[in-house]
C-alpha cells in the first residue's frame, strides 16, 4: 500500500505563505512532517473550540434578557418645563 503523498508550494508573494515558509524552513529537515501534522491538528482544535465557544455565547445570550434603558424624547408638542414654573408662579 502506498503512503499518502502531499506536495507543499507556496506562493511567496502572498505574505502568510511566506511566513508559513520561513517557519517551516527554521524546523530540521527531520521533524518538518511532525511540524505539520501539530500544526493541521493545532487549527483544527482552534476551529473546533471556537465553535464551541460560539455555540455557549450563543445560548447564553438567547436566555438572558438584556434590558436597556433608552431614553425618552419629550414630544414635539410638549410644552417646556420653563413655561411651566413661570405659569406655576402665577
Amino acid at each position: 500500500m502506498k503512503r499518502p503523498q502531499y506536495v507543499f508550494r507556496p506562493n511567496l508573494s502572498d505574505p502568510q505563505h511566506r511566513r508559513a515558509w520561513a517557519l517551516l524552513q527554521q524546523m530540521p529537515s527531520a521533524r518538518r512532517k511532525e511540524f505539520l501534522v501539530q500544526s493541521i491538528l493545532a487549527a483544527e482544535q482552534t476551529d473546533r473550540l471556537e465553535k464551541s465557544i460560539r455555540k455557549v455565547v450563543r445560548e447564553e445570550l438567547q436566555a438572558a434578557s438584556i434590558a436597556t434603558a433608552v431614553p425618552s424624547l419629550p414630544p414635539d408638542d410638549a410644552i417646556p418645563d420653563s413655561a411651566l414654573n413661570f405659569l406655576s408662579t402665577l
